[in-house]
């Protein structure tokens, strides 16, 4: 009997066991949940508009729940979302939000930069003109910057990283400014030219008639102003009229011998320069001297030019004769060829009668071409020695046919007496004659009186 009690007993205790391990396995294990992505910002452009694309990695999920706070796109509950666009700059936070249906949940969230949209540019204000020195003040027109470089070529700095720094250039000519900019991700550049005119100089020189060439009181003075890049500008000169003058290039007349000095100061928005100089002014000795006048032969009278005129100070040709200096010709040269047989010094009126074209307002000189027919006055030695107009005083020119009789090239040097038709006189001294063919020319000294 005993035994086969505990055979029962043991039987459902073994029915009792099979029945818990049948129930253990019939429960399903629950699935945990990892929620977990990256994204990746297109082209790594950080700058607005910024396009993120997103990439899930979770695991154990069924369900998601994505939300972009800030995007074009606010939510989502795609496995894996479309991109996602920032158009304003901030910094934004994407959630995902990860489950299944055992109720397991995860979430992650990514945090998203977007930069201010960038764009390089600038400006800048000047100080005063372009003349050197220069000073500039960077104007930063910049978007989306958070740092800069400014490199100056031939500037002072040559690099800044101020957003808005000055600068200095002195040396003339092009300057290449580059601005570089970046948000700490990107960086663009860009850059500009300007032109720096010189520094101001100044200098200047002057020119004189020909009847003052030899710098006797009086003397008028033509101002040349050399100077660069200045504004305005102030002559003074004590003793002169006028003894100031702000005219660029003025003229000025010294009325008496001594030394005067030109002072000259000129003026522009950055600087003032002073220069000056000295002339010296002679006594006046009523004397005007030309050396080494080329005179044509008749066939050179359009090339070399036969004409001489004191008060403009030069030989002047047949083609340059007109009715405004036709009455300041003092003689005319005709030469008859390039052998010298035949030479004379002619009246201003009477030059077409020697194959010149007639001269316009002409006027009448008295001539004296050999002298020796009519008794020597003025020697080579004598006009050598004339140093004044007084000199010509006690020569007494007469007009006469055998005076104005023409002369060889037989007597060098030689002497000829004229006076003109305002009675001032004066001598020509011929030095040399010069065959070349139709271009023969003699070659000349001149002294006249200023005054008679």
């Amino acid at each position: 009997m005993n035994f086969f009690k505990n055979i029962k007993i043991a039987s459902l205790f073994l029915i009792i066991a099979i029945t818990f391990i049948f129930n253990a396995c019939a429960v399903e294990e629950s699935i945990p949940v990892k929620a977990d992505f990256s994204i990746k910002v297109v082209n790594d452009d950080y700058s607005v508009p910024v396009k993120v694309e997103i990439t899930n990695k979770s695991t154990g999920a069924e369900t998601y729940d994505w939300s972009f706070d800030g995007a074009s796109v606010t939510s989502s509950t795609e496995k894996n979302p479309q991109p996602v666009t920032y158009a304003s700059a901030g910094i934004y936070k994407i959630k995902l939000k990860a489950s299944n249906k055992d109720g397991n949940v995860d979430e992650k969230i990514i945090e998203v930069k977007a930069d201010a949209a960038m764009n390089v540019d600038f400006d800048w204000q000047m100080q005063g003109s372009d003349i050197s020195p220069v000073t500039l003040h960077m104007i930063d027109k910049s978007l989306g910057a958070t740092q800069y470089l400014w490199e100056f070529e031939g500037g002072n700095p040559t690099t800044s990283n101020a957003q808005n720094p000055d600068v200095v250039f002195t040396t003339p000519g092009d300057h290449i400014i580059k601005l570089t900019i970046s948000n700490g991700l990107e960086t663009y550049s860009t850059q500009k030219t300007i032109n720096i005119k010189p520094a101001m100089t100044v200098d200047f020189n002057w020119t004189v008639d020909p009847i003052d060439n030899d710098y006797q009181a009086p003397v008028t003075l033509h101002l040349n102003n050399l100077s660069t890049n200045a504004f305005s500008y102030e002559w003074s000169i004590v003793g002169a009229n006028p003894a100031v003058s702000s005219v660029t290039n003025p003229d000025i007349t010294l009325p008496a011998a001594g030394t005067y000095t030109i002072v000259l100061k000129a003026i522009n928005d950055k600087e003032t320069k002073t220069l000056q100089k000295q002339v010296v002014v002679l006594p006046d000795a009523n004397l005007l001297s030309f050396s080494d006048v080329k005179l044509g032969i008749n066939s050179a009278g359009s090339t070399i030019g036969c004409f001489f005129s004191s008060e403009l100070g030069t030989v002047v040709k047949q083609n340059e004769v007109n009715a405004t200096n036709g009455s300041k010709i003092d003689f005319a040269f005709f030469g008859l060829n390039s052998s010298f047989i035949y030479n004379q010094f002619v009246s201003p009126d009477e030059v077409q009668n020697s194959g010149f074209l007639a001269i316009p307002n002409a006027t009448h000189s008295k001539i004296i071409n050999s002298q020796e027919l009519v008794g020597i006055q003025l020697s080579s030695s004598g006009f050598d020695a004339v140093n004044s107009g007084d000199d010509f005083n006690s020569i007494n020119i007469i007009e006469t046919n055998a005076g104005k009789s023409p002369f060889s090239n037989s007597v060098v040097p030689r002497v000829t007496l004229f006076q003109t038709s305002d009675g001032r006189k004066g001598a020509v001294k011929i030095k040399e004659f010069v065959a070349n063919g139709s271009s023969s020319y003699i070659i000349v000294d001149i002294k006249i009186q200023k005054q008679p």
